[in-house]
């Protein structure tokens, strides 16, 4: 975000523009927030949310909102309830400082919380493909290389810190598109024009927490949900694999913690992530409830497979703020409006 964009975020902060939004947006629907990564003290990812940040965002919603479980959201909107200003809180992939930065700022300030964790990731046998993706983006040497990637040849230039940032999340996405052999090569590729040595194991930024520690999360009442055993795109898995990808990961969980799985999330979770087939192995996994990376509220009315979240950004209170309150949803629909026209008359 630009500096300009964030000032403006941070006024309207400050002069109580997104305390109204709340009022007239968030008054009927249940919103779940989504976080990933938080960094602090030595630990953590150094683009994840700040601690500090993150501490001062959960006294903001505890102040604010009607702060409740997963379980209890779910269960509410099944009976056709939405109560005003509630707000659930999920946290994706099962990173390590999720139990020693994270939950002792959720345990602080009483915000009960699911976890979502990568089934394989946990047990030591996966090093998640987008966070293999990230890591030679971040250790890449500044240069230009040449590389050949499915007999087509490909420049990338890495320079300051913002650009390799956006070279990333550009490769990342296109990406996200591929088969899984496809992109495997397309990351070798990248990796060898730079000459980044790819770890087996993930080193200290990367780890994830370990089944003792979710086991001590589980016996504080944070809830624990399944969000596949290896992370693939499930709009491009093969039937036959949605069900290891589904069913697998809640396996894996219940036999480790001895409790039941109810929640489930989508990888990367946007709608053309998953598929009405994904939708329907899910149920038949026995499931209650799974969430999406879609934008927006929850009613009644909306799927309980097929859950929106609001992605938590990083930079700051006033941002955290203005996207729990839909300000960035109005935004979406505002720009989408503005270029309606100028697509339709070509």
């Amino acid at each position: 975000m630009s500096a300009f964009k964030l000032a403006a975020l941070r006024l309207g902060f400050r002069v109580g523009l997104f305390r109204l939004l709340q009022h007239a947006v968030r008054r009927r629907q249940a919103v779940i927030l989504a976080f990933h990564r938080f960094s602090g003290s030595g630990e953590g990812h150094p683009q994840g949310m700040p601690i500090q940040t993150f501490a001062e965002a959960m006294e903001y919603l505890t102040r604010h909102y009607r702060v409740v479980s997963l379980r209890t959201m779910t269960d509410e909107l099944g009976r056709g309830v939405v109560r005003p200003y509630t707000v659930a809180v999920t946290v994706d992939d099962g990173y390590r400082e999720v139990f020693t930065l994270a939950a002792p700022v959720l345990q602080r300030y009483g915000v009960p919380a699911s976890f979502f964790v990568i089934g394989d990731f946990v047990e030591g046998r996966l090093w998640p493909w987008t966070d293999r993706w990230a890591f030679v983006f971040e250790h890449a040497p500044r240069a230009r290389v040449a590389f050949r990637h499915r007999g087509a040849i490909h420049v990338l230039e890495m320079r300051e810190e913002k650009n390799r940032c956006h070279a990333g999340e550009q490769w990342l996405d296109a990406a996200k598109r591929l088969a899984v052999a496809e992109r495997d090569e397309l990351l070798a590729a990248i990796a060898e024009a730079f000459g980044v040595d790819i770890p087996v194991a993930p080193p200290g930024a990367y780890r994830p927490m370990t089944w003792a520690q979710l086991r001590a999360l589980a016996a504080e009442g944070f809830d624990v949900g399944a969000h596949t055993r290896t992370h693939p795109i499930l709009s491009r898995v093969a039937p036959e694999r949605l069900r290891v990808e589904i069913n697998g990961c809640r396996e894996q969980i219940e036999r480790e913690l001895g409790l039941p799985v109810r929640h489930f999330a989508y990888p990367n979770g946007r709608r053309e992530d998953y598929t009405a087939e994904t939708v329907a192995a899910v149920a038949r996994a026995g499931y209650v409830a799974a969430v999406t990376t879609v934008a927006g509220g929850n009613m009644p009315s909306t799927p309980s497979l097929e859950l929106r979240r609001v992605v938590a950004r990083p930079e700051d209170l006033a941002r955290f703020a203005g996207s729990v309150s839909g300000f960035d949803e109005i935004r979406a629909r505002v720009k989408r409006r503005a270029l309606a026209p100028a697509v339709r008359g070509g």
